[in-house]
């Protein structure tokens, strides 16, 4: 069996929502939710920025969206109006409060987000208000996808490297 849903957007990200819906991001600046059952479109959110890589919905309505462009890698708060409540980033760089390809992320307990920081070969983890916790693990080629098992038994962090046809990492967190 197969189902399409048709957006009218490039499709960048994925994630599922904690109602149970599809959160797709596409360019150029859009977030919809779906149902996955009937793949109805159950909301659209434009957003104030353009070229969002990655979005995950919070348990408060709230989206995390990460979005890259030629001179900016931020992950930002943003609110069911589509404007930005806190971003994280700026200008494209390597220092604690900078991201360089911000691509993929994931949430812990529905509000710290680990953030896969592509270009910089680390992944980092932000607090509710999108500030810098610390690095949780660096030296990385390239991470480029995340998903967090938040099972309180085992609490992995899955992480995928897309460089040199790839490989998947698992950390015990916290």
């Amino acid at each position: 069996m197969s189902k399409f849903i048709d957006v009218p957007y490039e499709p960048k990200g994925l994630s599922i929502t904690p109602e149970g819906n599809l959160l797709v991001a596409g360019n150029p600046n859009k977030l919809a939710e779906y149902n996955v059952k009937t793949g109805e479109k159950v909301c659209e959110v434009e957003l104030q920025f353009d070229y969002p890589l990655h979005a995950v919905k919070r348990t408060d309505g709230q989206y995390v969206v990460s979005h890259t462009d030629d001179k900016l890698s931020r992950v930002c708060r943003v609110g069911k109006d589509g404007h930005f409540r806190h971003c994280f980033g700026g200008m494209k760089g390597a220092g604690d409060d900078q991201l360089n390809y911000a691509c993929h992320l994931a949430l812990v307990d529905n509000f710290y987000v680990i953030v896969a920081d592509n270009d910089n070969n680390r992944v980092i983890l932000l607090n509710g208000w999108l500030d810098y916790v610390h690095t949780l693990v660096e030296n990385f080629t390239e991470p480029h996808r995340l998903w967090f098992n938040s099972d309180p038994q085992s609490r992995l962090l899955y992480v995928g490297e897309s460089k040199d046809n790839g490989s998947i990492k698992v950390y015990q967190t916290m």
